[in-house]
């Protein structure tokens, strides 16, 4: 039952929205050393806040074989409207003696902790790691470390361990690598259209102009990734970008901006310098793509087009952030983006050279990418609009792509012609199936005329899934919601969600219905954390649990201990949230049938 307690003191305290609260490390402070045979940790609490007495817990990380009762001093008695009975508190500074058997010069301790600010705020449960510092390494140096550990997750951890393990070529390698494989996820799909549309754009261009303005596009992408993603892992989640620039007045002239380059793509128009300026630079490059037009578009890309958060890029945001390395952390970055642009290379340089110079089939690769561009503008816009008016866009775009590839012509000989009528009656019927779609109010585009009243089996198992997330904006919320569960004696699992994040959507759909999960999911409680506006609080929270953004899990145990192993961070496949929901559900000793 003391376990029971969980986040509630404040639980019906004054609103904490417009209050800074500081990260739990800051507001408690733990040193430790051991002194003929007993550890004694000295607790640093921060004016305003205190510790719950029954909520502390000891293990031994490394050099210690046994550790008997804690002693505490005489604490304050509150009274806890939640719990309706006395609780003791510590509000000032203590010590704790912790009888231990050690061995070795620094034997560490995990202390597991809860506590509360007084402005209305009570954090979750949470671990520390510190060094025990014997009296010989005392007397060799004045000062005692004091270390914060968190608990590394294996969602970028991998990756954090090769920056601190291995050496700099190494790394940079390694984050090449994990550039390519994520220029294939659906944060970076949409920079190829735009690219495209920087080299297909000029009706003739030389191939060292083409390479000119990949790389340019490339480069700048890549340093603006290593320079925003540095920032973000020095100063933590209160300088999350990417997170600022998902606002409407920024993605609103960006969708413009990409429609105005389709229908330039489309021949509508041609997009160039005024006269003044075109006359002063050379005749064979008035058509040509314009180095400066790629450095622009290569920095929005970076911070605009990919808002998400990968693994790779939170394990180098969190080495970054623990150790204050920025120019090695920094290199790993650059590295990330340079890999992501490889694909970008090839696919603008042999794209090129493959595609015929000049006449019918380049103005068809044109209407292509151009349609490509108004893809990347619904793909922006459906951040900040309802599902189904972005199932309706996505409609009318199939719908006018199907009449274009000339689904309602007529008299067609030539079986190159049938062919794209074909494709083009394809896109025209599964047009029409979205726009009613959205009519009926859906929003899944895979089932766009599935009725919201459907019994069928896999329809009832995506609405259990949906309808189980329980959605909150603010900490006192979800505090609330975890001390429910741990009362119940149920895990709780916290899916970290922004309507900006792409990713965030298709796990919805994609991996929270998957069959492998659902009964995992229905034995645990399950909390969205919506940090769509992120407010102070919810950067409070990101720098508290080390997380730079969506989509991210959080587990917790039954007892509302949250489990640091467990920690995603990026996108998740449906096997990985099996194993992880496998290893909560086993230290909650709970059971399902699969």
């Amino acid at each position: 039952m003391p376990a029971q307690a969980n986040l509630s003191q404040l639980f019906g305290a004054e609103s904490s929205e417009n209050q800074d609260f500081l990260p739990v490390e800051d507001a408690f402070q733990f040193t430790g050393r051991i002194e003929q045979g007993t550890a004694i940790i000295d607790v640093a609490v921060t004016p305003e806040h205190y510790l719950y007495k029954h909520r502390f817990t000891f293990a031994p990380v490394t050099d210690i074989s046994n550790l008997d009762a804690a002693g505490y001093p005489a604490g304050e008695e509150i009274f806890d409207p939640y719990y309706n009975k006395e609780l003791e508190i510590f509000s000032e500074n203590f010590v704790i003696n912790l009888p231990a058997n050690h061995s070795g010069s620094l034997p560490e301790l995990e202390i597991g902790f809860q506590g509360c600010a007084k402005a209305g705020l009570c954090y979750p449960p949470h671990k520390v790691v510190i060094p025990l510092v014997t009296q010989v390494e005392a007397s060799d140096s004045p000062v005692s470390a004091s270390v914060n550990r968190p608990e590394a997750s294996d969602s970028g951890n991998a990756f954090q361990q090769q920056l601190e393990q291995n050496s700099l070529p190494i790394a940079l390698l390694l984050f090449v690598l994990a550039g390519i494989g994520l220029s294939l996820t659906p944060c970076v799909l949409p920079m190829f259209p735009i690219l495209s549309s920087l080299i297909l754009g000029a009706r003739a261009q030389s191939k060292a102009r083409t390479i000119a303005l990949t790389m340019t596009y490339i480069l700048t992408m890549s340093a603006t990734f290593a320079i925003a993603g540095t920032l973000m892992g020095l100063f933590g989640a209160s300088l999350n970008l990417q997170a600022k620039l998902q606002s409407p007045w920024l993605l609103i002239p960006m969708a413009i901006l990409f429609v105005l380059l389709a229908l330039s793509m489309f021949g509508l128009y041609e997009l160039q310098l005024p006269t003044r300026v075109r006359d002063k630079l050379s005749g064979n490059q008035q058509h040509s793509g314009s180095l400066s037009g790629a450095a622009v578009m290569g920095v929005l890309s970076a911070l605009v087009v990919s808002p998400c958060v990968s693994a790779p890029l939170a394990g180098a945001l969190v080495y970054i952030s623990s150790t204050g390395d920025a120019l090695f952390g920094g290199l790993t970055l650059f590295a990330l983006g340079l890999g992501m642009g490889i694909p970008l290379f090839v696919m603008a340089l042999g794209g090129r050279h493959w595609l015929p110079r000049s006449g019918a089939w380049m103005n068809g690769v044109r209407s292509f990418f151009g349609v490509l561009l108004l893809g990347v503008a619904i793909w922006m816009l459906e951040r900040i609009i309802s599902p189904s008016a972005t199932l309706f866009l996505w409609g009318a775009l199939l719908t006018g792509s199907g009449v274009f590839l000339g689904a309602l012509h007529t008299n067609l000989s030539e079986a190159r012609q049938k062919l794209r009528q074909t494709v083009g009656i394809l896109c025209l019927i599964y047009g029409t199936c979205l726009i009613i779609g959205a009519a009926m109010g859906n929003s899944d585009p895979l089932k766009p005329l599935m009725g919201k009243n459907s019994t069928s089996a896999e329809s009832i198992t995506e609405q259990t899934v949906s309808t189980g997330f329980k959605t909150v904006t603010t900490l006192n919320e979800l505090n609330n919601l975890l001390a429910d569960a741990a009362l119940n004696n149920q895990p709780a699992l916290v899916d970290l969600y922004a309507d900006w994040c792409i990713s965030c959507k298709i796990i919805e759909r994609t991996v929270f219905p998957d069959p492998l999960v659902t009964d995992q999911l229905a034995a645990t409680s399950l909390i969205k954390l919506d940090i769509t506006d992120n407010t102070p609080e919810h950067q409070q929270f990101l720098n508290q649990y080390q997380l730079f953004g969506p989509p991210a899990m959080l587990f917790f145990d039954a007892s509302g201990n949250e489990l640091p192993a467990l920690k995603s961070q990026g996108e998740i496949t449906a096997l990985q949230l099996h194993q992880k929901l496998a290893e909560l559900l086993k230290a909650s000793g709970t059971t399902t049938d699969v």
